[in-house]
């Protein structure tokens, strides 16, 4: 482990050391407080110690073990004597009180001596008992990221547990320090680096948060390009998969496998200028933007009709021409065939394309809520009462734009809406309409087709719902979710103007007004 984290050192380089920068100065202000608890304590010990000497030394003096007698036995000893005259006396009292106030003097000083050495017990003991958490906090993350890395960092894992036993046994604070150092190396050397791209470590980098949002914008300003410069009377947007966001967790996936798994691979755990642009180039390949238009022909009311013809309804055909944009995504296993790679590369795309990741990749993109409500069950607000479906939010909201046609906030022109806006504070939490599955949970795509982060779930017979412009969601795909489930938030990612919660029912795959399920 030590030659592969010494060869993974010199690879990552800035970019583990700031990784475990925070960390290391934490455990080293730790590790000097307990050095400094223990010399305080070994000081007052040796203050202790002397002191005991000096007080064996003085308890043998002739004049003290009179002073320590008995009253009845410094009598006995008064009456067998000669009286001492008053002259004496006076002289002898001063030198008699003197010996008193030091004695006691002694004895504060010994209990001060005493309270300091328990309260530097008691640090020590605090100290240990934090550096005992640490340990353990350390062994819960690396258990939870050994699920993400699978087998290709199992052996580090255990042997790191075995380590870290080892370094808790020991008590040593520093030691662990360099054993969390050397596993952030190790993986941050490698493809799995990407995960630690969270923090940029400086001028001239990015993290791959930043790196996403900047390229989101340019394949965004690619769709509205071609919106705006191809004429036509109504827009359409198709997938090949039926997911209308970049996956970014698989352009990702294929970056860091190819960038990191090189022979001369480098770093992914900050997003340099130059990676920027082979990210780009993989965010392209992978997402394809392609159109073409149609005539279609509709029936549409007259308008003003004559007078004679006003008894039955009047229309004309119209003929439209309709734009259909199409995104032709395309998946790892096919990037396999046009991005040549080594088997370590291979093995790399498909531990960090594995399920278990998805989490991972909302966190580090910013869509997934980490922490959030997760799980949790409330009761739809208002009084609607829906048939197969209830309420999708906890308070009644507000219906800001109704599902057909409608008069586009941004645009100022007449546009078909596809869902229901209802308006709700930010952060409000999202419900689940009905136990179904997640068939499609984007959490790293803040763009999203349009519809920001989004969450959409099959009810089964035909019947879908899709919730979007979230500003963060807390479920993953192929997660079973119950009724009144948490599953997003209220926000405005995406295409949209405030927060509000855009919700679409789906009835065998056509769109359907939402509210005819509520009365």
């Amino acid at each position: 482990m030590e030659r592969t984290a010494g060869d993974a050192v010199v690879q990552t380089g800035e970019a583990a050391l700031h990784g475990g920068r925070k960390l290391a100065q934490k455990a080293a202000r730790q590790c000097r407080e307990l050095v400094k608890a223990k010399q305080k304590n070994t000081t007052v010990k040796t203050s202790e110690t002397k002191l005991s000497e000096r007080a064996q030394a003085d308890s043998s003096h002739p004049a003290i073990r009179e002073r320590q007698g008995s009253l009845p036995a410094r009598k006995a000893a008064a009456a067998t004597q000669r009286p001492h005259s008053p002259q004496k006396a006076a002289k002898t009292a001063p030198n008699t009180i003197r010996g008193v106030t030091e004695s006691r003097r002694g004895i504060k000083t010994a209990q001060a001596a005493i309270q300091a050495d328990r309260a530097a017990t008691a640090q020590t003991a605090q100290m240990t008992a934090r550096s005992r958490q640490m340990v353990r906090q350390a062994a819960e993350t690396l258990q939870k990221a050994s699920a993400a890395v699978k087998s290709a960092i199992r052996w580090a894992v255990e042997s790191l547990k075995a380590l870290i036993t080892a370094a808790a046994a020991a008590g040593s604070v520093a030691l662990l320090v360099v054993l969390l150092v050397c596993m952030i190396a190790l993986v941050a050397g490698s493809a799995y680096g990407i995960f630690f791209a969270g923090e940029s470590p400086g001028e001239g980098a990015m993290t791959a948060q930043e790196a996403v949002a900047l390229l989101t914008e340019e394949y965004r300003d690619r769709l509205e390009e071609i919106s705006q410069t191809v004429p036509h009377d109504r827009e359409e947007l198709t997938a090949n998969d039926d997911v209308y966001y970049i996956q970014w967790q698989n352009v990702l996936a294929v970056f860091s496998a190819a960038t990191a798994g090189d022979a001369n691979g480098m770093s992914v755990s900050f997003i340099e200028e130059s990676q920027l642009d082979a990210l780009r180039q993989t965010m392209w390949d992978m997402n394809e933007i392609t159109y073409f238009t149609y005539t279609e022909e509709i029936e549409v009311p007259v308008e003003n009709p004559p007078d004679d013809e006003k008894e039955e309804p009047q229309t004309r055909t119209v003929t439209r021409t309709v734009l259909v944009i199409s995104l032709e995504h395309k998946t790892p296993e096919e990037m396999r065939q046009e991005y040549p790679m080594t088997s370590r590369q291979e093995e790399s795309l498909t531990l960090l394309c594995d399920p278990d990741t998805e989490q991972l990749w909302g966190e580090l993109l910013g869509g997934f809520a980490a922490g959030s409500l997760d799980g949790e069950i409330l009761t739809p607000g208002g009084s609607f009462d829906g048939g197969s479906l209830q309420w999708p939010l906890p308070v009644a909201g507000s219906i800001t734009s109704p599902f057909g046609y409608r008069t586009d906030p941004i645009t100022g022109e007449v546009s078909y809406h596809t869902g229901t806006d209802i308006a709700a504070p930010n952060g409000t939490p999202i419900l689940a309409a009905a136990d179904g599955t997640v068939v499609t949970a984007n959490g790293v795509d803040s763009w999203g087709g349009s519809y920001g982060y989004y969450v959409k779930l099959d009810h089964g017979n035909g019947l879908q719902t899709l919730y979007a412009h979230c500003s963060s969601i807390c479920v993953a795909t192929g997660q079973q979710v119950q009724a009144g489930q948490v599953i997003g938030y209220v926000g405005h990612t995406g295409r949209a103007t405030g927060d509000h919660l855009h919700f679409e029912v789906y009835e065998n795959g056509q769109r359907t007004d939402a509210m005819r399920q509520f009365s």
